[in-house]
């Protein structure tokens, strides 16, 4: 310690509040002038290129993009194509921070061992070809080991290999790159463990890059949440088509006329990326195109995989999931409102409620103004029957006493509502309370909500459950597994599924907030509904009676 004491001289604070190290032979000129624009350190930099050849990095348009964002920005997550090279010049960043800035603690984290000392090595390799003047010295007695490397002014990198596991990272670091985040198992212990300890450092700079993962992973809440705003991490996402490893001669290819609509739906794609995705179709992908969005996604809510076979069409989806506006806050009611109740206005409630227990399924509601035919409220989460039921009761009076329909497979919350007298209960007949989700009602419920999303019939507004529908693939079991061992319940998209049912058998008017239909009190069945809509059509087909003003059968 003495001697690293006699080593060093006075610090400069730069404006982000780290100091510059001031170490004799370090040229402190030059070192300042490494950190005047975000591609300066870098660009001298040597790394083998791909061709085996040794030359100085320089920037593509996609690595400049992620240094602009880490020069603007402390957290940044990355939405990346395969091959992109965002860990080189990640952790070229990251031993530009730990070699200049005193004291600076910075750690690498790699799922794999081979990936860990491979990402070391181009470290290492950028150090040692380095100038003189701008290379810092190594601590006094210590050696560049296989992981980690420490600086004379404290400072230094090490790399952490996961293994499977979330990895123990010991000490509050300054700077963190963690890179396929996507294909680690850990990812919710990462997030829990990991980013609080890098939290207490006022400082600190984060990179998180991966390609998608899979969908209901805790790496896709946390992409989504960055989106939205409600994160840390400033989202980053990188267009294949823009850098130029993704052009191939196009000359002798001939493009279909759904590969030419794909192409125009991107901005700046030409002939050449659309040659790349067509070859690559061809070859490693072998003509699934939803592998090929799992590494070159071609927008930021692309390329996570989930079922195999999703059930709604992702080109009506995603417009209105980049039209959706981020979620509103927790009402008083403990719902989040879209939009507030309003008078003379009959609402449907949609619920899909778990069974007891603090883990497994969540359960979900989705509050609709019938007239619109649009998504007003929701609410999504773990808890008990009888809770869940309190909430159910407490959404209704909120809507007008909105039709309340309950999907009864888990039995538990339906019969509490039953034995709690709750009025405006829908049933699937007379003695069969809430709305059963046979294999054929699910099958005609998914194709009504395709069609109604098709002829712009309902309108979906919130993330959350878009996201879900985007992988939805009607699965009765309504789970699926994370990289990170969580499961991912389909649970509001359900409630879509459900509403789509409920109202293409009844034709609502604004104005009216009961079924006038005769019923036992409390209960309408799904038989009401569709006598009622029967006779509505009837009517309009009557030449004495004029069409309804609204109507849409």
């Amino acid at each position: 310690m003495q001697i690293m004491a006699d080593t060093r001289r006075k610090s400069t604070k730069r404006d982000s509040g780290a100091r510059y190290a001031d170490v004799p032979g370090i040229h402190a000129g030059k070192v300042r002038a490494l950190f005047s624009t975000p591609d300066a350190f870098v660009s001298m930099c040597q790394i083998v290129r791909e061709d085996e050849t040794i030359g100085y990095m320089e920037p593509t348009f996609t690595q400049r993009k992620v240094l602009e964002a880490y020069e603007n920005n402390q957290w940044i997550m990355v939405n990346k194509f395969r091959q992109a090279k965002i860990t080189t010049v990640s952790v070229m960043l990251l031993l530009r921070d730990c070699m200049f800035l005193e004291g600076v603690k910075g750690l690498l984290i790699a799922e794999r061992q081979d990936t860990a000392e491979d990402i070391f090595e181009r470290i290492l390799f950028a150090y040692q070809r380095l100038p003189d003047d701008v290379r810092m010295p190594l601590a006094p007695g210590r050696k560049a080991g296989a992981t980690q490397m420490q600086f004379v002014h404290g400072g230094g990198i090490k790399v952490l290999t996961a293994g499977g596991r979330s990895p123990a990272i010991g000490r509050s670091i300054d700077r963190l790159v963690i890179t396929e985040f996507g294909e680690a198992q850990w990812q919710k212990k990462a997030a829990i463990n990991i980013f609080p300890t890098v939290n207490k450092r006022p400082n600190a700079k984060v990179v998180l890059e991966s390609t998608p993962g899979r969908a209901g992973s805790h790496h896709e809440q946390m992409w989504q949440s960055s989106l939205e705003g409600n994160s840390r991490f400033t989202p980053v996402f990188l267009e294949w088509w823009r850098d130029d490893s993704c052009r191939i001669v196009a000359n002798d290819l001939n493009f279909k006329p759904d590969e030419v609509e794909y192409q125009q739906r991107h901005k700046d794609m030409g002939l050449a990326s659309l040659a790349f995705r067509q070859r690559a179709l061809g070859t490693e992908f072998v003509g699934d195109a939803r592998l090929f969005s799992s590494k070159y996604p071609s927008d930021p809510y692309d390329g996570w995989l989930g079922s195999t076979n999703p059930v709604m069409p992702a080109d009506l989806l995603k417009p209105a999931l980049a039209a959706a506006k981020p979620d509103p806050p927790m009402g008083m009611f403990n719902i989040f409102e879209i939009d507030k109740p309003l008078p003379d206005t009959a609402y449907l409630i949609t619920a899909d409620p778990a069974g007891f227990g603090s883990t497994g399924d969540k359960s979900a509601l989705t509050v609709w103004d019938t007239s619109e035919r649009k998504e007003v409220a929701f609410w999504e989460g773990r808890e008990a029957p009888d809770r869940f039921s309190k909430r159910l009761e407490r959404a209704q009076k909120r809507y007008n006493m909105a039709l309340l329909a309950v999907e009864s497979n888990a039995t538990a919350c339906i019969a509490i509502l039953k034995e709690n007298g709750a009025k405006n209960l829908l049933w699937t007949n007379r003695n069969h309370p809430g709305w059963y989700a046979t294999n054929k009602r699910l099958q005609e419920a998914e194709a009504l909500l395709v069609r109604m999303l098709r002829h712009e019939e309902i309108t979906l507004r919130s993330r959350g459950l878009l996201h879900q529908l985007l992988n939805y693939d009607g699965s009765r079991k309504k789970r699926t597994k994370g990289l990170d061992r969580a499961t991912h319940h389909f649970d509001r998209a359900r409630t879509a599924v459900m509403a789509a049912d409920i109202l293409s058998r009844r034709h609502f008017v604004k104005g009216s907030t009961e079924i006038q239909l005769p019923r036992t009190p409390g209960q309408i069945t799904i038989g009401d509904l569709d006598k009622h809509k029967a006779h509505q059509k009837q009517l309009g087909k009557s030449p004495f009676n004029p069409l309804p003003r609204d109507r849409s059968w």
